[in-house]
């Protein structure tokens, strides 16, 4: 029983880690589109660019920013995989060269996380009669599993969504509120979405509220105010 459930907690961490992973990412993407397009759109507001000049710019950066951020994750992604694979085939051949050898050096891996020998033992006997290498592979190299495929292109389509998502906000800030008080009021509903992104990633991470808001709203306000800058010294 103790070793069912040592392993089913072990399965456990490492799927929650794995979701909550994911979910950071996707919140530093959706940030770094709001805040990329938002600097973008108040330069281009306090030079005193047109509505359709605001509307291609945004839609620009929309563009090109997450296909940047595509092909960026999509290239973090694959190489890692690749480098993961690589680790593994050389793990594997060692434990096909020396499996006696390689058994014992899991057996003190285990031991050394705090395991008593005899338990340490019988994890190891039962994770290497499932697959050795994956045992390994965790224990030792501090690798889940690794899929057939890298999962490269669903990761760069996520990146590439989620950081259009954050510019598409300053761009239907442009868009709805009146002109008159477009920077004043842009430059607020920016903050306030990154104030939401940063409590969202204060809920996923378990850090202080507080400090990720404000760190999301401090960055957020340097950027547009070095934007808004560069407009009225280009106006």
């Amino acid at each position: 029983m103790a070793l069912v459930s040592w392993v089913r907690g072990s399965i456990s961490r490492v799927n929650l880690e794995a979701l909550r992973d994911h979910a950071r990412a996707s919140i530093l993407d959706v940030n770094d589109g709001i805040t990329s397009a938002a600097g973008i759109a108040e330069g281009f507001i306090s030079a005193g660019a047109s509505t359709r000049t605001l509307l291609f710019a945004g839609t620009a950066v929309i563009l090109a920013g997450g296909s940047a951020a595509a092909g960026a994750r999509f290239s973090e992604v694959r190489t890692e995989w690749e480098m993961n694979r690589a680790l593994l085939e050389a793990e594997r051949a060692s434990i096909e060269a020396d499996p006696a050898g390689e058994f014992e050096e899991l057996v003190g891996i285990y031991e050394a996380k705090g395991l008593d020998p005899r338990l340490a033992r019988q994890v190891a006997e039962a994770l290497t009669e499932l697959d050795p290498v994956a045992a390994h592979a965790d224990a030792e190299l501090r690798l889940e599993a690794l899929g057939p495929t890298s999962g490269a292109v669903l990761a760069a389509l996520t990146a590439g969504l989620c950081y259009c998502a954050g510019a598409a906000i300053p761009l239907a800030a442009m868009t709805w509120l009146p002109r008159g008080e477009l920077l004043a009021l842009t430059f607020v509903a920016i903050l306030f979405a990154l104030g939401l992104t940063g409590w969202f990633a204060a809920w996923l991470t378990g850090l202080p509220v507080i400090r990720l808001v404000r760190r999301n709203i401090v960055l957020g306000s340097a950027v547009m105010v070095a934007g808004i800058l560069v407009g009225l010294a280009l106006d």
